[in-house]
C-alpha cells in the first residue's frame, strides 16, 4: 500500500489540517452503503493521513435525517456524508420544504450499483414473464421490499408496476439488510434492490433481471437485461453512490474541500480500496464520477421522478 500511495501528487498526499474526520451513514448497518462506506473512510484516512474516521448510521426519513445533521454539522471539513445520489434526488422532490440539494457539495462518487429484480430461491417463477402474469391474474397485490421510502428502488419498482400494468404494493424497509432479508425468508413476493448491495442475499434469492444494458458481473446472479426479457422498456436504473460534504464546508473551507475532492479521485488507484473492494466483490461496479457529473445525474434523474412522483404514494 505504501509503494501505491508513493505514486500519488505530492498535493493529495499532504496531511489534511483536521485529524479526526466523521462519516454519517444515512442507512442501517448492514445494507450496501454502510459496508461500502466503511472501507471508504479507511481508504481517506490513509490517503489524508488522519485518525481512522468516526462513522455514524443515522437511518430513517429516506436519509433527510442524515442530511440534516450534515447540515448543521461544522463546516471545516470534518463532517462527510455517504449516500445512494438518487436519494438526494427524491428528497429534492418529495421533502422540498426541508431539504434542497444545493445544501450539499460532492466531493465524487466510488461504484454504481444496478438495480436488480429478486425472487425467493425456490419461487415458483423462474423468468419475468411468469411473475408478471401471476402479478396480473392474482386477487392480491404481491408485495415488493425495497430498503427505505424514496429509495431508487422504490422507483422503479412504481416504474415497474405501472408500465407491466400490475397490482404491486411496496413495503418500505429501514434498510438494505431488511428489505433483502424479507424476500429471502419469503415475507415478501418480490425485492428491488441495487445490485452488490444485495449479495447477502445471493444464495437465497434468483435475479429474474437487470435494469441496465448488462450484468457486470460473472458467478454472482448473471441476471439477464430487462430489455432482453420484458415486453415493454425500462430505463436504466442504477445507483451511483458518493460522498458529499455541506455545501458551506465548500464555501468557507475551499482548501480543505479541495483536498476531499482529490483524495476521492485518488481514492480507487490506492491498493488496500483495491484489495477490499475485490474481496467484497465490488470490483465489476467500480466506477468513478466527479463531483459535475454528480450534480448532472441528479438533473437527468429528476426528470424521471418528474414523471412517477404522484404515484409514488401508492
Amino acid at each position: 500500500a505504501a509503494m501505491g500511495m508513493g505514486m500519488m501528487p505530492r498535493d493529495a498526499m499532504a496531511n489534511y489540517p483536521i485529524k479526526q474526520m466523521e462519516t454519517l451513514i444515512p442507512f442501517a448497518p448492514g445494507g450496501g452503503t454502510d459496508r461500502s462506506a466503511r472501507f471508504v473512510a479507511e481508504a481517506l484516512a490513509n490517503i489524508l493521513k488522519t485518525n481512522p474516521f468516526q462513522l455514524k448510521n443515522m437511518p430513517g426519513a429516506g436519509s433527510l435525517i442524515a442530511q440534516k445533521a450534515l447540515n448543521k454539522g461544522p463546516s471545516d471539513g470534518s463532517l462527510t456524508l455517504v449516500t445512494p445520489i438518487p436519494h438526494v434526488a427524491w428528497l429534492d422532490v418529495l421533502k422540498p420544504k426541508e431539504f434542497n440539494s444545493k445544501q450539499i457539495a460532492w466531493l465524487g462518487s466510488y461504484f454504481t450499483d444496478p438495480n436488480v429484480f429478486l425472487v425467493k430461491k425456490d419461487s415458483p417463477y423462474k423468468t419475468m414473464d411468469e411473475f408478471l402474469d401471476a402479478a396480473r391474474k392474482s386477487k392480491r397485490p404481491f408485495t415488493a421490499s425495497v430498503s427505505s421510502p424514496m429509495s431508487a428502488a422504490h422507483a422503479a419498482t412504481v416504474i415497474l408496476r405501472e408500465r407491466a400494468n400490475i397490482q404491486l404494493k411496496v413495503v418500505p424497509f429501514k434498510g438494505g439488510g431488511p428489505a433483502r432479508n424479507a424476500v429471502a425468508g419469503g415475507q415478501v413476493d418480490c425485492c428491488m434492490a441495487p445490485y452488490w448491495s444485495a449479495t447477502n442475499v445471493l444464495s437465497l434469492t434468483r435475479a429474474l433481471c437487470i435494469f441496465a444494458p448488462k450484468d457486470p458481473s460473472k458467478g454472482l446472479w448473471d441476471a439477464p437485461p430487462a430489455k432482453d426479457v420484458l415486453k415493454f422498456q425500462m430505463p436504466d436504473l442504477s445507483e451511483p453512490y458518493a460522498i458529499c460534504v455541506s455545501a458551506e464546508t465548500k464555501a468557507k473551507s475551499p482548501a480543505n474541500y479541495a483536498q476531499l475532492v482529490k483524495a476521492v479521485a485518488e481514492m480507487p488507484k490506492l491498493p488496500s480500496f483495491k484489495a477490499d473492494a475485490e474481496k467484497q466483490k465490488l470490483t465489476p461496479f467500480l466506477e468513478a464520477m466527479s463531483p459535475e457529473q454528480c450534480t448532472a445525474f441528479i438533473a437527468d434523474y429528476l426528470k424521471l421522478l418528474d414523471s412517477i412522483k404522484d404515484s409514488m404514494a401508492a
